[in-house]
């Protein structure tokens, strides 16, 4: 599987409140219909806090959002796991960007998934990766609909 690091940097900001959107409903609509679970890793203590939908696509229990890493590695395809943990050293040691595409167990099977994360200053500190992380599915010709809460 080839592995692509990628700079951020150089991507242009696309301003959602140019059109009229907000923020939070760029969010809600990426959320929508898929899981898409947001995630940080803290470099001095290794701690790796998750939103539900990491703990769902892991298909892993939160209790705190504290992600215990040896479970994390077990739900990752043998084969993906080096090159994953070779893109937190990268991105931690070289303040990088990345992405990469890798299989995560469900059930007897195995899914896609895409983790998107970055490296992020944090005053004090040696820094953090940020990231998220969200499932492929098949591509089917689909509509779905929800009903709006307001």
């Amino acid at each position: 599987m080839p592995l692509r690091f990628d700079q951020l940097d150089h991507k242009e900001f696309q301003d959602c409140t140019s059109v009229g959107m907000t923020e939070h409903e760029v969010i809600e609509l990426a959320q929508a219909f898929r899981l898409y679970g947001f995630w940080s890793i803290n470099l001095d203590t290794g701690l790796f806090l998750a939103t539900p939908d990491v703990y769902r696509i892991f298909d892993m229990q939160s209790e705190d959002g504290r992600m215990n890493l040896v479970e994390f590695r077990e739900h990752i395809h043998p084969d993906d796991l080096p090159i994953l943990m070779e893109c937190f050293e990268r991105c931690s040691s070289q303040k990088q960007s990345y992405h990469m595409i890798y299989r995560v167990k469900r059930g007897a099977d195995w899914k896609f998934v895409r983790t998107v994360g970055k490296f992020r200053e944090k005053p004090g500190t040696s820094g953090e990766i940020v990231g998220i992380t969200y499932e492929f599915f098949e591509r089917l010709r689909t509509a779905a609909f929800a009903d709006s809460d307001d």
